[in-house]
């Protein structure tokens, strides 16, 4: 019997730019066009035990306007023992194969499917969530100024008040991914890199994009180069690192949540 099962999205995609998204939920995005095979950890999207949805979403690579007709792609969804991870028991629950498109003019190639998970607790999420309207323009501008507060909070490294905003997200991704986590103290380890690296944090855009899951209950604000509006630049090395974050609007609250 499985004690802490730890589900994976795992990719091979060449040629093409794609979104994986879990319950509706964006868990993985790749933009760089070539080629990539990997995994990554998707427990914190599963919520409880039963039928998940897995949407892939493949896109055209940087600069074209259809997807390339020599695209190729394997999408799975498996499972391991967290408390082992011993990687000879990994098990596949879904697969998905991109079949080669009759029309080599596609904009956009979707799949939707299904697969079973079990898991051994029971999260909350953004189940009792408010949806947003994306046509009101005041409900959006509340999303930008919640943004701001969380970027403003990170400018001035106020470690204190940016721990009590994520703990539901801390508390929620630690019992998923079945960990143990001094948040404070991580989060005080991630200045202390920024500051010894020479990491430079960068403005809050002009003009950041909304972007909406779940049916309108979770939102993200992002940059126009899809990367978090909380983000550093140490610019000799030309490298990156991002703080990404989900907000929703639990029932019953006038203000915003970070909830991933």
């Amino acid at each position: 019997m499985i004690k802490e099962p730890y589900y994976l999205v795992d990719f091979n995609v060449s040629l093409a730019n794609f979104d994986i998204l879990i319950n509706d939920v964006l868990a993985f995005s790749y933009d760089s066009g070539g080629s990539i095979y990997s995994n990554y950890p998707i427990n914190h999207f599963i919520l409880n035990s039963g039928a998940q949805q897995v949407k892939v979403r493949f896109k055209p690579l940087v600069g074209s306007q259809t997807i390339h007709q020599d695209a190729e792609a394997i999408i799975k969804i498996q499972f391991l023992d967290a408390s082992t991870m011993d990687q000879e028991q990994l098990k596949t629950v879904y697969e998905y194969k991109m079949q080669r498109a009759k029309d080599d003019k596609l904009p956009l190639l979707e799949s939707i499917g299904e697969f079973k998970a079990v898991v051994p607790y029971q999260l909350t999420g953004w189940t009792n969530a408010g949806t947003i309207d994306v046509e009101n323009e005041a409900a959006i501008e509340k999303v930008h100024n919640y943004y701001r507060r969380i970027y403003t909070l990170f400018k001035d490294k106020d470690v204190n008040a940016l721990a009590s905003l994520l703990k539901k997200r801390y508390e929620e991704t630690d019992t998923s991914m079945y960990l143990e986590e001094d948040n404070i103290a991580e989060l005080n380890s991630i200045f202390k890199m920024l500051d010894a690296e020479g990491y430079v944090m960068q403005g809050f855009p002009e003009v950041p994009r909304v972007e909406f899951y779940a049916k309108n209950r979770v939102v993200n604000l992002i940059r126009e180069d899809k990367s978090p509006i909380i983000s550093y630049l140490k610019t000799e090395e030309n490298e990156e690192f991002g703080f990404p974050f989900y907000i929703h609007l639990p029932k019953g609250n006038n203000g915003f949540e970070i909830i991933r």
